[in-house]
């Protein structure tokens, strides 16, 4: 049975990955972004516009949110919880990043607070990130939180650490955009796994 997938931040480099991943398997996407590429069919959606998300909804199973570093990540979240419930779509696959939890090793979370912030002022990209996630959590939807690594642009498959304890400190290194794109994808074609669960990914080193 076809899977209908809602991409939300579809220009961002690992959505452009996973599509590429997902064109030979038993999916349908549609593609959004808040900037439209018709070219490639992209269609313009603010995701943080709740009666829009209701519309785009409609015949969704799986939702992959990867909206990216613009700021908005508390206001999707609330918007896109909010619509999910009212469309009655259930799954969501969400992209954060570590550091939301002050999970870091000391050295790396030293340099993480002077250029990102710290989770608790949320008017940083790590707070912003955290009050999202505590908004999915908090929420009833069967979601998965992916928290990758440093990212890195090597086109490469890497093996992963995968960390389900969201206070666990991390272990592991950077993790190419690539891996990132196929945790994802294998996430799509097996939407049972990872369930209420916020999962940091990173390289084995």
């Amino acid at each position: 049975m076809t899977k209908k997938i809602l991409i939300l931040g579809a220009n961002g480099q690992i959505a452009k990955l996973v599509v590429n991943m997902l064109a030979n398997t038993d999916t349908q996407l549609k593609l959004t972004s808040l900037h439209a590429k018709p070219a490639q069919h992209i269609a313009k959606l603010d995701a943080a516009n709740e009666a829009d998300l209701v519309t785009a909804l409609k015949n969704i199973d799986i939702v992959y949110a990867n909206v990216g570093a613009e700021g908005r990540q508390k206001n999707v979240a609330n918007a896109l919880v909010n619509a999910m419930h009212t469309a009655g779509v259930s799954r969501l696959i969400w992209i954060a990043t570590i550091g939301i939890y002050n999970e870091l090793p000391p050295q790396q979370a030293d340099l993480w607070r002077n250029i990102l912030g710290t989770p608790e002022n949320e008017n940083s990209y790590i707070g912003d990130q955290a009050v999202a996630a505590q908004r999915i959590t908090a929420s009833q939807l069967d979601y998965t939180i992916i928290r990758p690594n440093e990212l890195t642009d090597d086109n490469k498959m890497q093996q992963l650490n995968v960390q389900t304890d969201p206070h666990e400190e991390i272990i592991g290194g950077p993790i190419t955009r690539t891996s990132v794109a196929e945790f994802v994808t294998q996430l799509i074609n097996n939407p049972d796994q990872y369930i209420a669960e916020s999962v940091a990914i990173s390289s084995t080193h």
